[in-house]
């Protein structure tokens, strides 16, 4: 237990001069290697210490190191308050040293949670007031840390160049073992992913080796689980999964839930790689569920893009989708800066026209936020473009605004454009036969700026319309083309009356609005194709089990207003499983076609249908006696008993269908209880003697 008389002589010094707070501060970098509860009892100490005597300064070196164990505990939330409010402190007395460590830990906790783009702002300031103050340990630790955002985000060419940077223009190893494990971790990553593997592996066991003198600790899970990930590439799975369980195990030592999820992921993926799915999928459920309650989108991104992935491949179109969805909602709150108050106070050194614009794109990041999570909600495209356009009118003046989505399957473009707030959608045209600006944009991955559409025009295009060109029609334009993982997904464009309406700042603009907006479409066309999925079974069409119980809960709700009567039929193919048996699954889904096909002839428009089970069918008649139910399903069974359904040119085979009805006429009853009447009829019938139709009867 941490006193205040072993640390008494040292705290009365602050009183003196408040320079004496790097004896404290050099105390707590050593301490965190090994006890880090010591460290967090002597921060503690420190700051109640200067709080009481109002040393402002000291307090906000304590704070530095307090973000660090929260950090490490991965509460980055706190974490980052607490950076914060030593910026805050530092700029307040002109601290420039401690200013630089303040965006050093700033830019370490946003890289963490995926925010690379202002995880590499407050780097870059950082390296500047370093560079500046000639303070080269801050320095040393702020390239690496760069060098790891760019790791983070996929760039690892850049990050390569600046680790090589390091290497050649400072003795990085004079900051201490823990650091030297950082940066040969950096490189052996950076060597994983784009060059030599034996350079990575050797990189890691260096690290390993230094790891080793400071005893298990908190970059030990770290190097461990790369090591896994080497020994993966190399295809030696026992070695791997070794190392993850004890990068695991360390991890939980240190209560570094971060490191955990990340070793865990990539667990996950050498499972899912040994055919060992649940297990898989079980550790991906544990880092969606630790993620969810830190806030840990850039894991719960991983973890869930993982499942989405699997799911999709394996048919399960229900958990496909919901493991896109919480994808999405992480990707969302990665964008949404409204969190991130420091943005405000950056104080960026632009001149009146930039700072203008930076505070522009930073509202647009903000909005397109706002967008994407209107996405989730409503899955519709249209909405997204018209909103999209509102929101740029404010940066830019734009009298016309489109999105071209791109189908490479089709191979065709479908265009969306917006006029005087208004949405046209023009008819598909394929790409062959099409020479727009947009399809020079997909073809070439290049954005168009033009001054003059007149003039330009044709080192793009062959042809163009000119007629009343300035008067109804644009004179200059932007176009943008959205890519995705290197995959050009569509085009987002905004044209002018007037020529030479943009200058470099609103092509920069909308560059960054269009990585937003590229994520965006990319989502809703992917959660677009797997709710369709998840409505419609695969093999008959109907509605799934889920999507014909929401159906039928609103025509039971529209039931409570109208007072109008309605029937719930539950349908069942006879011995269907016979089929099965004797042709094989393949003929009996395709019968269980042809017999779908014959049900939807005799049904209403108005009428809602699903596959309850493997052959068993709701249907859903709204606004319909018993009577006229009877006869409709009278229709159905006597039509698919007598079709022959031709399995190939020599045979046919025969089915009969039961039916059990109930007649929703109470209003005491929810919608599900229906369905078990109705169920519970059909069972009477299959009991008794098939290819029968009953109605439920109270009594």
């Amino acid at each position: 237990m941490v006193t205040n008389s072993k640390y008494e002589i040292q705290m009365n010094k602050l009183l003196e001069d408040e320079k004496n707070i790097f004896y404290f501060c050099n105390l707590v970098r050593e301490k965190v290697i090994n006890d880090v509860q010591e460290c967090k009892q002597i921060i503690d100490l420190v700051i109640n210490f200067c709080e009481e005597h109002e040393l402002d300064e000291s307090k906000a070196w304590m704070y530095y190191y307090l973000a660090w164990y929260y950090s490490d505990k991965s509460l980055y939330n706190k974490a980052l308050d607490l950076f914060n409010d030593a910026k805050d402190i530092f700029e307040k007395h002109d601290n420039k040293m401690g200013l630089a460590y303040a965006y050093n830990g700033l830019s370490s906790t946003y890289c963490q949670g995926g925010h690379y783009e202002l995880s590499n702002e407050l780097g870059l300031r950082g390296i500047t007031i370093a560079k500046e103050l000639k303070e080269e340990n801050i320095l040393i630790t702020m390239l690496i840390n760069t060098s790891i955002t760019n790791i983070y985000s996929g760039s690892y060419e850049a990050a390569k160049e600046i680790l090589d940077y390091v290497e050649v223009n400072y003795d990085y190893k004079k900051l201490g073992i823990a650091n030297e494990v950082i940066y040969k971790k950096a490189k052996a990553e950076v060597e994983l992913n784009i060059g030599d593997i034996s350079k990575a592996l050797e990189y890691i066991e260096k690290a390993i080796e230094l790891d080793k003198t400071n005893g298990e600790n908190i970059c030990t899970p770290e190097v461990y689980k790369l090591l896994g990930m080497i020994h993966v590439k190399q295809g030696e799975k026992q070695k791997a999964e070794d190392e993850f369980k004890y990068s695991c195990k360390v991890a939980n030592v240190c209560q570094s839930v971060y490191d955990y999820c990340e070793t865990l992921i990539e667990f996950s993926k050498l499972k899912f790689n040994l055919g060992e799915d649940s297990q898989a999928i079980k550790y991906l459920d544990e880092v969606i569920k630790n993620s969810t309650e830190l806030k840990l989108n850039r894991l719960l991104k991983s973890a869930s893009i993982l499942l989405y992935e699997y799911y999709k491949e394996k048919n399960k179109h229900e958990q496909a989708l919901s493991s896109l969805e919480l994808y999405m909602k992480a990707d969302n709150e990665i964008h949404n800066y409204n969190n991130m108050k420091l943005i405000a106070k950056l104080n960026i050194d632009h001149g009146e026209k930039e700072m203008k614009l930076y505070k522009l794109l930073h509202d647009k990041t903000e909005l397109l936020s706002s967008i994407g999570e209107k996405i989730i909600s409503n899955l519709d495209i249209d909405n997204m473009v018209i909103s999209i356009n509102d929101e740029i009118n404010k940066l830019m003046k734009s009298e016309f605004f489109g999105i071209t989505v791109y189908d490479a399957e089709k191979n065709e473009v479908v265009l969306r454009t917006v006029s005087d707030g208004k949405l046209e959608i023009r008819e598909p045209v394929n790409m062959e036969n099409n020479t727009s600006f947009a399809v020079y944009c997909i073809k070439n991955k290049k954005t168009i700026v033009l001054d003059n559409i007149v003039k330009e025009y044709k080192k793009y295009v062959k042809i163009i319309s000119l007629k009343d060109r300035g008067i109804k029609y644009p004179m200059s334009g932007i176009y943008i083309p959205l890519i995705i993982n290197d995959e050009v997904i569509g085009v987002m464009a905004v044209q002018s009356l007037k020529e030479k309406a943009y200058d470099s700042n609103d092509v920069n603009a909308l560059k960054v609005i269009g990585n937003y907006a590229a994520i965006a479409l990319k989502n809703a066309m992917e959660y677009k194709k797997m709710e369709q999925i998840a409505i419609y079974d695969s093999l008959t069409g109907f509605l799934t089990k889920r999507e014909i119980i929401r159906e039928g809960n609103n025509v039971r709700t529209e039931f409570s207003k109208t007072r109008k009567s309605f029937c719930i039929l539950m349908l069942d193919l006879d011995d269907f499983k016979n089929i099965n048996d004797k042709y094989g699954h393949v003929v009996g889904d395709n019968v269980m076609k042809m017999v779908t096909q014959t049900i939807s002839r005799l049904i209403r428009s108005s009428d809602y249908i699903g596959r309850y089970g493997g052959d068993e069918f709701l249907l859903v008649c709204p606004n319909i006696t018993k009577k006229n139910a009877l006869k409709m399903a009278e229709r159905i069974r006597k039509a698919i008993g007598s079709t022959e359904y031709a399995v190939d040119e020599y045979t046919a085979v025969k089915t009969t269908v039961s039916i059990g009805l109930y007649e929703f006429t109470k209003d005491d009853l929810s919608f599900m209880e229906g369905v078990n009447f109705a169920d519970l009829t059909l069972y009477r019938v299959k009991n008794k003697s098939k290819n029968k139709i009953m109605c439920f009867n109270h009594v």
